[in-house]
Formats: structure tokens, sequence, C-alpha cells
């Protein structure tokens, strides 16, 4: 069952007038208080629970959305740095509406220097209170790098970001083979990204130790579609005490 949110017969300009008419409209662009970074999770959760039992809030794109986000500017409410894969779209994955998140997608959900500055943009400057590193079950780009299969043109640059969390689990759990390698790895490889970003971005170490943001990992089930979530990074006080 899809509900479907009634969408006004005309535009309303002012912003809590489209508020009072659109039940859609995000607390960010609703009021002018900005959510914490706790709730805003708390949505992105309860996203990914009605997407999983196929009951959306967000069933389309009215018009009056798309014009106020047109002239108004974007207010995204958090952003996602997610993998490339076709399966894996990430408002679709938390059930989120239009110009709600500020997604930046990579094969591998790699933080190289543009991957980086567009998280940047995300936090500093559209100012979202949450960023998740989003991963997926059966990625093929960590497949690769647990491999070591022989890839082409410029792949092999793509991968040598993931392959430091790949060597981290095989030198720290020997044991593990095939499927439940791949898993520690996609894990290990989201924990990795969260690492490379604090490491080198002030501007998010800043953010985070004055509470102003919240980073978070998570993988996507491609089966189920279920969201697990990783949490916090594990050496993020030690990471945000850089200057």
């Amino acid at each position: 069952m899809i509900r479907i949110p009634r969408a006004p017969a005309l535009f309303l300009s002012c912003a809590a007038a489209c508020a009072a008419a659109c039940p859609a409209l995000p607390p960010s662009l609703a009021a002018e208080s900005t959510p914490t970074p706790d709730q805003v999770l708390k949505q992105l959760k309860e996203g990914n629970e009605r997407y999983l039992t196929n009951v959306s809030k967000h069933a389309r794109i009215d018009v009056e959305r798309r014009v106020e986000t047109a002239k108004k500017g974007q207010k995204p409410l958090s952003t996602v740095l997610g993998c490339s894969d076709s399966r894996v779209p990430v408002e679709i994955v938390f059930d989120q509406g239009f110009a709600e998140v500020f997604v930046v997608r990579v094969a591998g959900n790699i933080c190289d220097t543009a991957e980086l500055a567009s998280v940047e943009y995300g936090t500093r400057y559209l100012g979202t209170p949450l960023l998740v590193v989003l991963g997926h079950s059966k990625c093929g780009a960590v497949d690769g790098a647990v491999s070591g299969a022989r890839l082409e043109g410029s792949l092999p640059k793509l991968v040598a970001h993931i392959t430091p969390a790949v060597e981290g689990v095989k030198r720290g759990h020997p044991e593990l083979k095939g499927d439940a390698l791949l898993d520690a790895a996609v894990d290990a490889n989201v924990m990795h990204s969260i690492e490379e970003m604090l490491n080198n971005s002030g501007v998010l170490r800043e953010r985070v130790r004055k509470g102003q943001l919240k980073v978070v990992g998570a993988v996507r089930n491609l089966k189920s579609g279920r969201v697990r979530w990783l949490g916090e990074h594990p050496r993020q006080k030690s990471l945000i005490e850089r200057t």
C-alpha cells in the first residue's frame, strides 16, 4: 500500500503555510529550528522500516515541492556517502522525500578528495547534522579488493582505497573465508571511509567536536533491504582530537 500525501491546490510562498498544507514537508523547512543528529538518525531508521513494509510517505514528487526547493534552495536533513550500486538508491532505502538527503555516491563508498569535498559541502554549507557512510552486502568493489582480481582502467586506483580495510580484516581474522570474509570486509570498509574522512577533514572534526554533526556507518542487505547500523567509529574520540 502506498500512501500519497495530498498536494495543495496552489503553491504557497510562505514556508510555514506550506508546511501546514503539506504533511510530508521535512522539519528543516517546516520550522526554523534545526533537528538534532539523533532526531535525523531516528527519521532514517523509521524510513527504512517503512521501506521494508512497502508503506511510503513519499510516493511522488509534487510540483509544489519542486518549485519550493528551486526558489528557496536545498535544506537536506542528512548527508549520505553511499555506493554507486544501482540496487542501493539512498532516498528509497530510507523513504526520504525530494531534497531531504544530500547524496554522494561512488563505487565502494570510498572517500577520496572529490567525495570528501562533497561531504564537507553537505555537512558544513548545507548544515546537515547527520553523516552516514552506507555500504551494502555483496559489494563488487570490496569483493575485488578481497579477491585480488586483476582490474583494468582506473579501477585499481579505486580499489586501493579499500585494500587497507580488507587487509586489516585478514590480519585480525585469518579464519574468515568466502562470504564471511566479504561481509566483514564490507563493515571494515565503511569504518575505514569514516576514518579517512575524520583524518583528512578539519571541517568534519570540528563539527563533530562541537556536537553539530554525528557520523555513523551502516550496511544495507541487498536481499532483505534492511539497513544494519554500525554506529560511530570505535576510535572517534582520538580521531577528532587532531587540530
